[in-house]
């Protein structure tokens, strides 16, 4: 998931489980299973399950990788004439294609890309623009080739995020959202995104997602909305 793996350091994301024995195993699924239907939204449990058992087909089950509360936020927001972006492509591409006017997704694993720009044909999905980074800069500079002030919703889920993030800011809405996943880990921790503008509202949303079997946290800004100055008319 991250080009950096050195990024990763146990010591300090211990979250996410190294073992993986049978009992560590089942025991982190009675815990999840446990919090998940007992939660508000019990039903995030039965999409957890299908897309656990769904990842043995790439790209069979369309569903955010991101946490359940997250998604929901994202989905109060969007409508069906809303546009976004997308650094990394994949499950969520499918997704949300569904759900708004146009997504644009940039991918730097060509294998992955071409495996879903098969999946988009074969499902006639006609609002998805697909871009291959096959570079730090070409990936995480994908962005720019939009105006300022273009997407309802920018989401950055792939490689380089810090620095997609900075060149993200300025092409989110008024208003619009700038979703970052796995905010939980030392490399946000430690190193805020202090190039954020203090003025966004800044929220985060720990829990379980799909495809893993740990706790994770995406953490989604909203840029403030343009008060539009009074005209007297």
């Amino acid at each position: 998931m991250f080009v950096d793996l050195s990024a990763f350091d146990p010591d300090r994301d211990a979250k996410v489980p190294l073992k993986r024995t049978p009992l560590a195993l089942a025991m982190r699924f009675a815990c999840l299973t446990f919090e998940l239907l007992f939660s508000r939204h019990s039903g995030d449990y039965f999409v957890w399950l299908r897309s656990m058992y769904s990842r043995r087909v790439p790209l069979s089950y369309p569903v955010p990788w991101i946490t359940f509360d997250a998604t929901r936020k994202i989905l109060k927001h969007i409508t069906t004439s809303s546009t976004m972006f997308e650094f990394g492509a994949g499950n969520s591409t499918l997704y949300w294609a569904r759900r708004v006017a146009s997504i644009c997704a940039t991918e730097n694993h060509r294998g992955w890309l071409e495996m879903l720009r098969s999946k988009i044909e074969t499902q006639q999905i006609r609002n998805v623009q697909l871009l291959h980074g096959d570079s730090e800069a070409s990936y995480v500079e994908t962005i720019a080739q939009w105006p300022h002030d273009y997407f309802d919703v920018v989401v950055v889920d792939g490689a380089y995020r810090r620095d997609c993030v900075r060149q993200a800011i300025a092409h989110v809405k008024p208003g619009g959202l700038l979703v970052v996943d796995n905010t939980d880990w030392h490399w946000f921790r430690e190193q805020p995104l202090g190039h954020v503008p203090r003025d966004w509202k800044c929220t985060a949303y720990p829990g379980y997602a799909p495809m893993m079997g740990y706790k994770s946290e995406t953490t989604i800004y909203v840029r403030p909305a343009e008060i539009a100055a009074a005209t007297g008319n």
